[in-house]
C-alpha cells in the first residue's frame, strides 16, 4: 500500500507553466485570443490530490480508490502534523478570541502547540500527626462592621503587611473558624470586597464586607453568636455588628447604591483669618470691606487674639507656648447664627449632579466619572463635646471619589471664613482647574452604606429570585452604633484635637499661604486667571512672563520664568500619595 503520510494540497499552477500534456494553461490561451482570463482552478487534480469533481480547462481523469481515500483522511486527523486546538474562544490562547497570542504567530514546524494549562494547585501540606478537619460549607455573606480608623492605614486589606481594618477583621475570622485554614493565607480565596474603601485615619460607624465564610463554625464555650466570638478577638476600636447571608452574586462595593458620610469640624474653623495673616492681607487687596460681610462676633473674637508666633522645629512636634494659649482660647468660641447660616448656604450648593473634577485627584474636566450625584446634605445644629463645640455635616451621595468629601468641606469652610459668596461653589464645577486643599481626615466618618435596591430585590423576589435572604440593614444595630460613635469616634476625635491641634494647624496653614492657589477666595465669587491651573491658563501665564522678561531687558531676564506655583506642588504631592490606577478604577473614596 502507498505511504500513509498526510496528503497536502498542491500549489496552484503558474499562468506560464505547462500542463503535463504540453499544452499551455487556459488562462494564457484566453489572453492570446483577447478574452479575459478565466478564474484559475483552486486545485489541480493529480494523483496525489484526487478528486471526482470535473474542473473546467483541465482534461485529466484520475481514478480514486475509496478505501485509500478514507484511510488518508483518518491518517490526516490523527497525524502528528495536525495542530492542536486552543482552549477558550477564538484563536488566541486564553484571550477570549480577541486576537492571536504572541506565540501563536509562529509558523512552521517550530510553532508552539498549546494544550490546556495544567492545574498547578496543590493542597496544603499536613503536619505530622495533624488530623484532617471536616470541611464545613462556605456561604456568601455581608459582614457589618464599625471602626475607629486612628492608627490604621485605611480599610482595605493589603498584601505588603500594612495594618488595616480589613486585615484585622479577616485575621479574627480565621481565629474564630469562620475562614478555613486552607484559605487563611490568601483573602482572595474568600473573595473579600468592601462597600467603601476608606482612607487612612477615616472612621466608620458602619461599613459592609462581602465574602465567602463558614456561617456556623464551632464556638467556644460562653459565646452565643459568631459576632460575640469575633469581637472577643478584635481590638476594641473595631466591632462586628453582625452578618446576613446574601445571594451568590452579592458584591458589597457594587451592591451599595449610596453612602452616607458625616464630617465633624470644630466651630472655630469658621473664624476668619487675622488681619496680619497673608490670606487676610490678600483679601484686603482683592475684596476691600470683606470683613463687613462676616458676623461681628467672629470678627471681634479674632481681632482680640494676639499675633501668632512662627512655629519652629521643636522636639516632639510641640506647639509654641504662645500659640498654645490662643488655641485654648478658641475652644471657647461658639458660632453665631449668621456664620452658621452662611455655612449652610454654601453646603447646599453641592446638592444634585455636578462635575466634581476639582474635588479629587488625577481626573480631568471631561472625564465622565467625575459627575456625581449628591442626594441630601444637612448641617446640624452645633453640639458641645467636652470643651469644644462641633458642627456635624451629613452628606448622602450616590458615590464619592478619592478626597471628594474632604475637599467639599474644605471649600465650604474656606469660603465661609473669607466671605466668599455661595455662587463660588458652582464656579468650581466648570472647566477651570483649581487647587482645593483637603480638610483633615480626623473629622470624616462613614455613617453607613445603603443597599436600597438590593433589599427591594430580595424582599420582592424580583427577577426570578428564589432564595430567601434577609436585607442588609444597619438599622438593626442603631443603638450599638450610636454608643460606639460616642465612645470611640467622637471622644477620640475630641481627644486628638486637644492633644495634636489638628484643625488649628490646618487653619494656620491656610492663613499663611503665600501662593496664588487660593486667589479664588474673594467676594466676587469668581476664579481669577492666577488661580486657574488648567493647561491653557498656565501656558498663557508663562508666555506673559516671558514677554515681560524680554521687555525688562537683562535686569529682568528670566523673572517669572521657570517658577512653579506652590499649588502645583501640592497637587502633585497628592497624586503621589495613591495608586493612580486604583483612582481610575474608583476604588478609593472619601
Amino acid at each position: 500500500m502507498e505511504s500513509t503520510e498526510s496528503i497536502k494540497r498542491a500549489r496552484s499552477p503558474s499562468p506560464k507553466a505547462e500542463s503535463k500534456d504540453g499544452v499551455l494553461s487556459s488562462k494564457v490561451e484566453q489572453a492570446e485570443e483577447g478574452q479575459p482570463p478565466a478564474k484559475k482552478a483552486h486545485v489541480d487534480p493529480t494523483a496525489s490530490a484526487p478528486s471526482d469533481t470535473p474542473i473546467s480547462g483541465v482534461n485529466v481523469s484520475v481514478d480514486v480508490d475509496p478505501e485509500e481515500a478514507m484511510f488518508n483522511a483518518m491518517s490526516s486527523e490523527n497525524g502528528e502534523d495536525k495542530k492542536k486546538k486552543t482552549w477558550g474562544r477564538g484563536q488566541g490562547y486564553g484571550n477570549g478570541g480577541k486576537g492571536k497570542g504572541k506565540e501563536r504567530e509562529k509558523k512552521g514546524p517550530d510553532a508552539v502547540k498549546y494544550d490546556r494549562r495544567p492545574n498547578d494547585w496543590t493542597p496544603r501540606e499536613k503536619k505530622e500527626g495533624e488530623e484532617t478537619e471536616a470541611r464545613l460549607p462556605k456561604r456568601r455573606c455581608a459582614l457589618l462592621v464599625g471602626y475607629c480608623g486612628t492608627g490604621y492605614h485605611g480599610m482595605q486589606i493589603q498584601t505588603h503587611g500594612s495594618e488595616t481594618i480589613e486585615g484585622d477583621v479577616f485575621a479574627a475570622l480565621v481565629k474564630a473558624g469562620a475562614i478555613s485554614a486552607d484559605n487563611a493565607n490568601d483573602h482572595r480565596k474568600s473573595d473579600v470586597q468592601r462597600a467603601a474603601r476608606t482612607d487612612a485615619g477615616v472612621h466608620a460607624a458602619g461599613n459592609c464586607i462581602s465574602l465567602k465564610m463558614i456561617v456556623e463554625p464551632p464556638l467556644r464555650e460562653g459565646y452565643n453568636t459568631l459576632a460575640e466570638y469575633v469581637n472577643s478577638i478584635l481590638p476594641a476600636q473595631i466591632r462586628m455588628w453582625g452578618f446576613v447571608r446574601t445571594v451568590k452574586s452579592f458584591n458589597a462595593r457594587t451592591a451599595a447604591d449610596s453612602r452616607i458620610y458625616e464630617y465633624l469640624l470644630p466651630s472655630y474653623c469658621l473664624l476668619p483669618p487675622g488681619r496680619d495673616d497673608p490670606l487676610g492681607k490678600r483679601l484686603d487687596k482683592s475684596s476691600p470691606g470683606w470683613r463687613d460681610l462676616l458676623g461681628k462676633e467672629a470678627v471681634d473674637f479674632v481681632d482680640a487674639a494676639p499675633s501668632f508666633e512662627p512655629e519652629g522645629e521643636e522636639e516632639g512636634g510641640k506647639v509654641n507656648p504662645k500659640n498654645r494659649g490662643e488655641f485654648e482660647r478658641r475652644r471657647a468660641f461658639r458660632v453665631d447664627s449668621k456664620t452658621l447660616e452662611r455655612f449652610r448656604e454654601l453646603i447646599a450648593q453641592y446638592k444634585g449632579t455636578h462635575n466634581f473634577h476639582n474635588f479629587t485627584v488625577g481626573k480631568p474636566f471631561n472625564d465622565r466619572t467625575v459627575k456625581r450625584f449628591m442626594i441630601k446634605l444637612e448641617v446640624k445644629d452645633p453640639q458641645v463635646y467636652g470643651e469644644i463645640e462641633w458642627i456635624s455635616v451629613m452628606i448622602h451621595g450616590q458615590s464619592f471619589m478619592l478626597h471628594q468629601i474632604r475637599k467639599m468641606i474644605s471649600m465650604a469652610m474656606l469660603a465661609c471664613r473669607t466671605a466668599s459668596p455661595p455662587s463660588l461653589i458652582p464656579e468650581t464645577f466648570g472647566p477651570k482647574r483649581i487647587h482645593v486643599p483637603k480638610a483633615p481626615p480626623l473629622g470624616l466618618l462613614l455613617e453607613a452604606p445603603q443597599f436600597g435596591v438590593y433589599n427591594t430585590r430580595i424582599t420582592s423576589k424580583a427577577n426570578g429570585l428564589q432564595e430567601d435572604r434577609d436585607p442588609v440593614d444597619f438599622g438593626l444595630y442603631a443603638e450599638q452604633m450610636r454608643d460606639f460613635k460616642v465612645k470611640w469616634i467622637y471622644e477620640k476625635l475630641r481627644q486628638e484635637e486637644l492633644e495634636a491641634h489638628v484643625f488649628h494647624k490646618w487653619m494656620r496653614q491656610m492663613d499663611c499661604t503665600m501662593s496664588n492657589g487660593l486667589a479664588f477666595l474673594n467676594t466676587q465669587g469668581t476664579i481669577p486667571p492666577e488661580a486657574d491651573l488648567s493647561k491653557g491658563a498656565k501656558e498663557a501665564r508663562r508666555a506673559a512672563a516671558a514677554a515681560q522678561a524680554k521687555e525688562g531687558g537683562a535686569g529682568g531676564e528670566g523673572e517669572g520664568e521657570g517658577e512653579k506655583d506652590i499649588a502645583d506642588e501640592e497637587i502633585e504631592s497628592e497624586d503621589e500619595e495613591v495608586d493612580m490606577e486604583e483612582v481610575k478604577r474608583g476604588e478609593w473614596e472619601g
